[in-house]
């Protein structure tokens, strides 16, 4: 078990890396380039947090109910839609709906990889290490987040789409280090119905 556990940190920290590589930062340039008016890029940003606000709760739900691994791929496949659409989209409703699913990727990893790793941690009795692993993985956020940004950089001037591209295919790396995944034992003393209301669930 010992052995699953450094496993599940090493690939969890190894999905943080990914999950968090900045190569997108820069999408305002992006959406500029693409045609969009600044109006239009600041409602891009007001769907992207009115969709991250209203779904942080029941992202929280699905992994009660569907399992860590389950939601965590689900993001990941959410940001390959969001990659594609971002690619291929030719009006601002297609860019809208490519932010809502940049919302759901990033609302379905908030918080489920730091509670799979604590589970892991649980089925140890190893709890203790988990402020070094979240200071792990904040660590690798910082790296990850400005790494991203300077590679955009090196392609602001009419290449951001490649940008995308290597968004999609870290999402998919990401998925890889998911599969490879342990998922720990939750004793659910009190698990969920059909009948239960959202804020018995939450």
């Amino acid at each position: 078990m010992v052995k699953i556990m450094q496993r599940n940190l090493h690939l969890g920290y190894g999905y943080t890396a990914l999950a968090y590589f900045g190569i997108t930062s820069l999408w305002v340039i992006f959406l500029q380039q693409r045609g969009l008016s600044l109006v239009q890029i600041g409602l891009c940003e007001s769907i992207f947090h009115l969709t991250s606000l209203l779904s942080e709760v029941p992202s929280g739900m699905l992994a009660d109910r569907f399992g860590y691994k389950i939601v965590l791929m689900g993001g990941r496949v959410a940001a390959i839609v969001h990659a594609i659409i971002m690619l291929m989209a030719t009006n601002f409703w297609w860019f809208a709906l490519g932010f809502v699913l940049q919302a759901w990727a990033y609302n379905l990893q908030s918080g489920t990889i730091e509670a799979l790793l604590y589970d892991s941690l649980a089925e140890n009795h190893a709890t203790e290490r988990f402020p070094v692993v979240t200071k792990n993985m904040n660590m690798i956020i910082e790296i990850a987040t400005p790494v991203g940004v300077l590679l955009a950089g090196g392609l602001i001037h009419g290449h951001l789409n490649v940008t995308y591209l290597l968004y999609a295919l870290s999402a998919g790396l990401a998925i890889g280090c998911i599969l490879q995944l342990h998922e720990p034992f939750r004793d659910q003393t009190t698990p969920a119905t059909d009948a239960q209301s959202l804020i018995a669930i939450s």
